[in-house]
């Protein structure tokens, strides 16, 4: 009987160590988890403030170039100034010259010989003339330095601004870099986690289950009104697409994602220079333009007729929901968010949420 109860008594020490055991192994779930979100959202909140400061500092250098061409145009105006300005002194040098050289003893000549009073008359009326000239040349010499000093003060003052742009251009790429550093960190620290905790597999799971959520939201959300009715139906356009960036196909459509499993890619990446345009491959209705885990910095384009495009991994969005584009028009620049090491495009085609080979859309 002692026996027994030692043995059941054993028995629910062992049952209570084992259900200690299951309850750490899911408190230690629960805080990779946790934790891993954290690096997400850490992630996600810096790769939209590296996609808000690229947009900044590329205006801010759009502006800087328009300044540089401001400050050619002036520079180019006070030079036709300045060589007019030449011209007219030089010429009223020489009348001046002239006048010196002669003095008033002609026109006293004139004035003085009765012989010819008709002569008299002409040559009076050619010495006035002579001299409104010349005034008028000295007033038109007195307007051209005025301009020119304005001008000159334009030109100090565009500098001065260009300089202050410039500056500013410093201190956002200064920040950008900073922000860079930052999410390194991050992706190092998220990576180091996924990996300790064996999650690489639950990780890309969990990503294919949440896009065909997205997707799923998106088609159930969006009305039926057709995109762009004198637009080419999206269904003709098999083989005619363009890409949506120049570059070099790193991962075909259809290709394993991870050995050993049976998840495969279901759009194709597009390893190309960070901060070339990524355009849009048809006419439609951008339905989705935020942060996505995994694909990043995300654009989702409806072309009508259950047909949509993705692009994942931008550096930044020029488009917003809501917005309406056209085939070949950007819509953000090629980057490396959602955690990616090189930068590059991913992009997909669907069609009722069901994804097509781009290769077969897009042109050779």
């Amino acid at each position: 009987m002692r026996a027994e109860e030692n043995s059941a008594a054993l028995q629910t020490n062992d049952l209570e160590s084992v259900r200690s055991q299951i309850e750490e192994v899911e408190s230690n779930i629960d805080e990779a988890r946790s934790e891993s979100d954290k690096l997400q959202e850490e992630l996600r909140l810096t790769e939209i403030a590296i996609g808000k400061q690229s947009i900044n500092l590329r205006e801010l250098e759009e502006h800087i170039q328009k300044r540089y061409g401001r400050l050619d145009q002036l520079k180019k105006i006070i030079s036709e100034h300045e060589q007019s300005l030449a011209r007219e002194q030089q010429y009223l040098a020489g009348q001046l010259r002239s006048a010196y050289m002669n003095g008033r003893s002609d026109y006293l000549k004139l004035l003085l010989n009765q012989e010819n009073p008709a002569k008299v008359g002409r040559v009076l009326a050619y010495y006035d003339y002579y001299i409104k000239a010349r005034t008028q040349s000295i007033n038109s010499i007195r307007d051209k330095v005025r301009l020119v000093n304005e001008l000159r003060t334009s030109l100090e003052s565009e500098t001065g601004s260009l300089e202050q742009l410039k500056q500013r251009q410093l201190e956002k790429k200064e920040e950008l870099l900073s922000y860079r550093e930052s999410r390194n960190r991050i992706l190092e620290r998220l990576q180091e986690d996924i990996k300790s905790k064996g999650q690489e597999l639950e990780s890309l799971k969990e990503h294919e289950h949440k896009l065909a959520m997205l997707l799923d939201k998106l088609n159930r959300k969006k009305d039926s009104t057709v995109v762009f009715d004198d637009a080419t139906p999206f269904s003709t356009l098999k083989g005619n697409l363009e890409w949506p960036v120049n570059g070099t196909l790193q991962v075909t459509f259809g290709s394993l994602r991870r050995r050993g499993t049976s998840l495969r890619w279901q759009g194709v990446k597009i390893a190309a220079r960070a901060g070339a345009e990524v355009h849009a491959v048809h006419n439609g209705k951008i339905i989705f333009a935020d942060w996505f885990r995994n694909l990043g910095l995300l654009i989702i384009i409806d072309h009508g007729n259950g047909y949509m495009s993705l692009y994942g991994y931008n550096q930044d969005l020029l488009k917003k929901t809501g917005d309406w584009v056209l085939a070949g028009e950007p819509i953000a620049h090629v980057g490396d968010s959602g955690g990616q090491i090189s930068p590059g495009v991913y992009f997909e085609i669907r069609h009722q949420g069901k994804p097509l080979n781009p290769t077969l859309w897009c042109r050779k």
